[in-house]
């Protein structure tokens, strides 16, 4: 630590009662900041280039309109801090701890979270190039809604998470960790990544959406997935396990599903539908129409299919078992080839042009 440095940590509390002296100061030095007990301080406009945060407490701490440019902040906590248009420049949050914190309208390029805590914090309305959340937990009324930033998050827990509202039609990408009871409804989106992320007992909400792709791969999501009334180009499930989606009212250009184990399969208003190597397992037909669904070296088991409506169904080396419920079931161009006849197979064709 250098002589500058000693002496702001003597002085911090004479510099952060005068946020002019504060800026005067850090104007000059790169200040150190570490092991202090912050509460209360008005720093609504303080700028602070290169500083270094260690295991600090800071609470209820006003941080208005504030700047920080290449800082780190290590061990810290913040407690009831308000960082309100606040800008952040390539700024690291290594193992630190937010609880009734918020970053309300600020401004993060290349700020990375990594071992954070998050509880009933906001994160709303952000804007910038990119924030990257690396094996954190953000729980209990947490939020990111209406933000407008490419958010990126991996081996991250959420929990209670409120991430509706999101705007800018920027990526967003989970890479493992667990989700639980996270809504991201009326949100605008480029691609949604979800890679490897498991589910809790909560269910994960995408009703509502605009995105060009959704992308489920390799997942074990278990509890429901519901993507009611969205608008989505792409959505793509391949490998892994998941319940649902359920599609109601939604728009979908086109569905894949590739090698995986999906549950409670509920149509909407589909384009294309395209199933390989796969089981569906209690699949919904009942709801919406599909213009083509291919299915191949697949198993269908159960299908609540009374009304299916669809232009073109091609099935080819797919097993039936269970209850096959295509009751009035009604498709325009219907070619069957290789079909299997599973051990518990209902099939129930009444009313229906389906012919097998």
């Amino acid at each position: 630590m250098n002589i500058f440095q000693s002496d702001f940590q003597k002085n911090w509390q004479v510099y952060f009662t005068d946020t002019n002296k504060l800026n005067e100061y850090t104007s000059i030095h790169i200040i150190e900041l570490k092991n202090v007990e912050a509460d209360g301080y008005d720093l609504d406009g303080a700028v602070f280039n290169g500083a270094m945060f260690e295991n600090n407490n800071f609470k209820n701490i006003s941080a208005e309109n504030s700047k920080f440019k290449n800082a780190r902040f290590k061990e810290c906590k913040f407690i009831n801090c308000k960082f309100w248009s606040a800008e952040f420049t390539n700024v690291v949050f290594e193992d630190c701890e937010f609880i009734s914190t918020t970053f309300l309208q600020s401004k993060m390029i290349n700020v990375t979270i990594v071992n954070g805590k998050a509880l009933e914090s906001e994160f709303d309305e952000l804007e910038g190039t990119e924030l990257l959340i690396i094996s954190s937990e953000f729980k209990m009324r947490s939020s990111f809604t209406d933000s407008k930033i490419p958010i990126k998050f991996q081996n991250t827990n959420l929990s209670g998470v409120n991430m509706m509202g999101m705007t800018g039609l920027f990526p967003l990408s989970f890479e493992g960790g667990v989700l639980d009871e996270v809504n991201f409804g009326k949100s605008y989106f480029s691609e949604v990544t979800l890679c490897r992320v498991k589910q809790g007992e909560g269910g994960i909400k995408f009703n509502s959406v605009t995105a060009k792709s959704i992308s489920f791969e390799d997942v074990e999501m278990l509890k429901g997935v519901g993507m009611g009334w969205a608008n989505v180009e792409l959505v793509r499930i391949v490998g892994g396990e998941l319940y649902g989606p359920s599609f109601k009212e939604a728009n979908i250009a086109k569905t894949v599903i590739r090698d995986a184990y999906v549950t409670r399969f509920a149509t909407g208003h589909m384009g294309k539908v395209e199933v390989a190597n796969s089981t569906l397992h209690r699949s919904g037909l009942f709801e919406g129409e599909i213009q083509e669904l291919s299915v191949v070296n697949s198993t269908i088991d159960e299908i609540v299919g009374k009304n299916f409506k669809a232009d073109t169904v091609l099935w080819d080396n797919v097993t039936l078992n269970g209850k096959i419920d295509l009751t009035n079931a009604q498709v325009k161009d219907f070619r069957p080839t290789r079909i299997q006849r599973g051990p518990d197979l209902q099939l129930i064709t009444t009313g229906s042009n389906m012919k097998f």
